[in-house]
């Protein structure tokens, strides 16, 4: 089950926690049809409720996040707000359910980290800062909620290590070893965030550069959903800053199959991966292996938005390959 370890149940059937489950673990095995169908299902089952809306939203941005792309970010954000007005519909009507200030919290997050990602950093964080407040009122209406701090923990870390660009705002602060205690708590006694915990955890691990727990963490996702990218990447990223090259290779030279035949590549994905490989073939001092991959990046051809987006690593492939050519010819 995804959930790892269950602690406070939910306030739905146990059909409702299932289907929530099951497309949740579709969601980490990259099934993302299937997720989106499971989690219609609730919308169907549940129309009034929140919870179909949001984790269909849910679904959209890891999807976006798996192909490096905004495509469904109109749809994205309809989601997100049928589940902010679900839950508001609901507050309004005088529900004391906990669990709708959490949906209402984790919509408002959700929707902030996607304008800081498509590059609305400060109306980003002023989103999520409005969902971190029904987080903590799910939280004071019921303290076993521990779903809700996961988003909070998050929240406290990341809006700490973004502190120097956001220190004018008045309620940010660094809190960034609370950040790792909620997270963790939300780890070992959430009802459905155990997996979203474990991934959010290692990168905060990976951030802090404690490699090994890092590298722990990520390998306990691959064990659950192995091809998981969400993990994938994350395990070949942390080979690489232990200096063990050829682990990190063989990752990246399998994540590179895996794009290469994705139904959707828009090249971005591509390129930071042979960007990876570059860096690790010439850990391993292999620099023909290294050269094949920086001829592949500067040939290929991008979509403008693309390659503004890659234009650093398209400069410093250049510095790769005189380096990889240095090297070959003695």
């Amino acid at each position: 089950m995804l959930t790892g370890r269950m602690a406070a149940q939910s306030t739905f059937s146990p059909v409702i926690d299932s289907l929530v489950a099951r497309g949740i673990d579709q969601t980490f095995s990259c099934q993302f049809d299937s997720a989106m169908d499971t989690f219609q299902e609730i919308v169907d089952r549940w129309p009034g409720h929140p919870v179909g809306y949001f984790y269909r939203a849910a679904t959209l941005q890891s999807m976006m996040m798996h192909y490096e792309t905004d495509r469904w970010g109109g749809s994205f954000y309809r989601l997100i707000e049928e589940a902010m007005n679900a839950a508001k519909k609901r507050l309004e009507e005088g529900s004391d359910d906990p669990w709708i200030h959490f949906f209402m919290g984790s919509s408002a997050t959700y929707k902030g980290l996607f304008k800081v990602k498509t590059g609305g950093l400060v109306s980003g964080f002023i989103e999520s800062q409005k969902g971190l407040r029904h987080l903590k009122e799910a939280l004071e209406a019921d303290s076993s909620l521990y779903d809700a701090y996961v988003g909070l923990g998050s929240f406290d870390y990341w809006s700490a290590r973004f502190y120097k660009y956001l220190k004018w705002l008045p309620w940010i602060e660094d809190e960034r070893e609370r950040g790792v205690y909620r997270v963790k708590l939300a780890m070992e006694k959430s009802t459905f965030s155990y997996w979203v915990s474990v991934n959010s955890l290692a990168w905060i691990e990976y951030d802090r550069k404690n490699y090994d727990e890092a590298l722990a963490l990520f390998q306990q996702g691959l064990e659950r959903y192995p091809g998981s990218r969400f993990f994938l990447w994350g395990v070949g990223d942390t080979y690489f800053r232990l200096d063990r090259f050829d682990r990190a290779i063989q990752i990246y030279e399998d994540l590179l199959k895996a794009i290469m035949n994705d139904r959707l590549n828009n090249g971005y994905n591509e390129v930071v991966c042979r960007f990876k490989l570059i860096r690790s073939y010439m850990g391993r001092k292999n620099y023909e292996k290294a050269l094949q991959h920086c001829d592949a990046i500067l040939d290929k051809k991008l979509d403008w938005k693309i390659e503004e987006r890659v234009e650093e690593r398209r400069h410093q492939t250049k510095k790769y390959r005189e380096e990889c050519l240095k090297a070959l010819k003695g």
